[in-house]
């Protein structure tokens, strides 16, 4: 079975946790002790989710549960990705990027980009 990586960064004076891999319950709970040890009782907590590849159904609720338990303020702890989605807890709060056009269908950096434009030109 895969083991989830996890990585932390301090920044900004929040905590930014990077997880990849295969989200499981034992993932989540990996992963709240992570949070627990590393968090300094400021800012936020961003877990991102963009490397995880698949999310187990039972991860969300056990999650959710640790998290409760754990002290750590609910309110302050975000993910990101639409992986986070998926495992958000019951007040989780969740950033999906907008996804950029890029090569030949617009940059999306633009403002008022006319990459397509140009393009059909």
């Amino acid at each position: 079975m895969e083991m989830a990586a996890i990585d932390t960064d301090q920044r900004n004076g929040n905590l930014h946790i990077k997880i990849g891999g295969l989200f499981t319950p034992d993932t989540a709970a990996q992963l709240t002790l992570v949070m627990t040890r590393s968090y300094v009782g400021r800012g936020n907590i961003f877990i991102h989710t963009a490397a995880l590849t698949s999310v187990d159904p039972d991860s969300q609720f056990a999650f959710n549960n640790l998290l409760g338990m754990s002290g750590l303020p609910r309110e302050n702890v975000y993910l990101t990705g639409e992986k986070g989605l998926e495992i958000s807890h019951d007040r989780g709060k969740v950033i999906v990027y907008k996804k950029r056009k890029r090569g030949h269908g617009g940059c999306g950096k633009c403002k008022n980009c006319s990459c397509d434009k140009k393009k059909a030109a």
